[in-house]
């Protein structure tokens, strides 16, 4: 019969076990290489630099995002809205242009750089609360109280009292005096000694975790904002028509806008007065003004600003109409002298610019109560540019197009920030943790009273190191008051021996 494997000999494992492993089911252990990896993983984490690298970068691309014009969310979804966007981009960054639009300098709030940057703040955030809480909590709720008489000799504060009364009566006193100054006293005696410990304030150092709650909720806040939320610079609306904020079921109607000025031409008031809609029901009805913005489920409406409208007809071949609607002229040609606007045929494959004349002189390419038609098929223009004169039709491309009048529109700053309520309520628990931390400051006091052999107690009493130098005074205090405190009544001034304050 063959002798049975050997697995185990004099806690040594053999060959055998090496290769086939253990019999007994358990769990495999993680190797060296795991915990080192993770161990380095969670030191790095843990890292006060890291925080600081994450924050800083964090700050440069918050101010990037506000330095840099970013692309409104509703031309973000056209992508021909978004080229023209670009294009007028170019005028004010020229060759910089693509290169910031690919490192998503245009939607910096938005874009995968930044929303790695606040998860990872997060982690870091996260992970050094975990690796606090178990001192802090020792700290607060399991701290040592008898200390050794070389722990009073090096602390930081110490002093050392000596007085006829016994050691169980000096720990009264003591403890009595700490407690009235607020401390929370703990006890352990032996037969020739009393050690105490005095916390006041123990729960402030909880402060801390509050602040980086107040962080997280904050950068929760941010991310809730990005993701959900979104804000439009140049949310624009023609008189008398309706257009809906993307992403949502909410629309807006202009009825009418109108601007006032004072005597001296300066701007009075701007007002808009709007219909809201939800799902095509009317929910709202009111006049936006520019400090006084209309809000309906978390969306605001801001008055921003204004400007002229040409209101155009286009029709086919056979007269069909395949555009009647008022076309906004909100941004300026290159030379930044006439207002332009486009709008797009799509069934044509057709973009038409409409040009202004410049506002207030005379213009010899457009004259007052014209308008300029330029007609685009991808880049390249179809046909002359035509000039049309209010009400006189013109052909172009194979259309008819027809300036009918002029009108206004409406720009407003539409938001929706879903994040503004957390970041509110990480604002009070940030305030909170400031208060605990800064106005009801930590402090621990240790003691011990020791029976002599001459029948004398010694009283040691101590504050450790610590980075608080408002301490001092709180020692000094407490020092003058045991020294009262000690003091036996029962012995006349005569026969006392009373106390020496070393």
């Amino acid at each position: 019969m063959e002798e049975p494997v050997v697995l185990k000999t004099e806690g040594k494992t053999s060959t055998a076990a090496a290769r086939y492993g253990s019999l007994s089911g358990a769990k495999k252990k993680p190797g060296i290489w795991e915990v080192q990896v993770m161990g380095r993983i969670w030191r790095l984490f843990t890292s006060i630099k890291l925080a600081l690298l994450l924050i800083l970068w964090l700050a440069l691309s918050t101010l990037a995002g506000t330095l840099i014009d970013q692309v409104p969310p509703g031309i973000l979804a056209d992508r021909f809205a978004y080229d023209q966007w670009l294009t007028r981009a170019e005028g004010r960054y020229g060759g910089w242009t693509d290169i910031m639009e690919r490192l998503q300098l245009f939607n910096v709030f938005h874009s995968l750089i930044f929303r790695a940057i606040i998860g990872l703040l997060v982690v870091n955030i996260v992970i050094c609360t975990m690796n606090r809480w178990r001192s802090i909590w020792n700290t607060a709720f399991h701290t040592r109280i008898r200390m050794t008489e070389g722990f009073f000799a090096h602390s930081r504060y110490n002093a050392a009292f000596d007085t006829a009364l016994t050691a169980s009566l000096a720990a009264e006193r003591v403890q009595k005096t700490l407690r009235g100054s607020r401390y929370h006293v703990k006890l352990e005696a032996n037969e020739t000694s009393v050690a105490l410990f005095g916390d006041r304030n123990r729960f402030s150092r909880f402060g801390t975790f509050l602040t980086h709650l107040a962080l997280v909720m904050i950068l929760a806040g941010a991310v809730a904002g990005g993701v959900w939320g979104f804000k439009d610079n140049e949310f624009i609306v023609a008189e008398g028509m309706t257009r809906t904020v993307p992403g949502t079921d909410v629309s807006i109607r202009v009825d009418h806008f109108a601007d006032e000025y004072y005597i001296d031409g300066a701007p009075k008031d701007y007002k808009s007065e709007v219909a809201l809609f939800d799902n095509g029901k009317q929910v709202k009805q009111g006049t936006i003004r520019v400090n006084s913005p209309m809000r309906y489920q978390g969306i605001a409406f801001h008055q921003a600003f204004y400007g002229q409208t040409a209101v155009m007809k286009v029709q086919d071949k056979n007269g069909s109409v395949v555009f009647n609607e008022s076309v906004p002229l909100p941004y300026q040609t290159r030379d930044g002298s006439r207002p332009v606007g486009s709008f797009n045929l799509p069934q044509q494959g057709l973009v038409a610019y409409v040009i202004g004349p410049r506002s207030g002189e005379d213009d010899p390419l457009v004259r007052a109560g014209e308008m300029r038609i330029e007609l685009y098929r991808q880049e390249s223009r179809v046909g002359a540019p035509q000039n049309l004169a209010q009400g006189t039709p013109a052909d172009l491309g194979g259309l008819s197009f027809t300036f009918e009048r002029e009108s206004r529109f409406t720009g407003m700053q539409v938001v929706k920030d879903p994040g503004v309520n957390i970041i509110w309520a990480a604002s009070v628990v940030m305030i909170l943790g400031m208060v605990a931390l800064f106005y009801f400051r930590p402090a621990r006091m240790w003691a011990l009273c020791v029976t002599g052999a001459d029948g004398t107690t010694r009283v040691h009493l101590a504050i450790p190191s610590q980075r608080d130098f408002s301490l001092e005074s709180e020692f000094a205090k407490l020092r003058g008051k045991l020294t009262k405190a000690l003091a036996d009544p029962n012995i006349t001034d005569g026969s006392r021996k009373g106390m020496d304050v070393v």
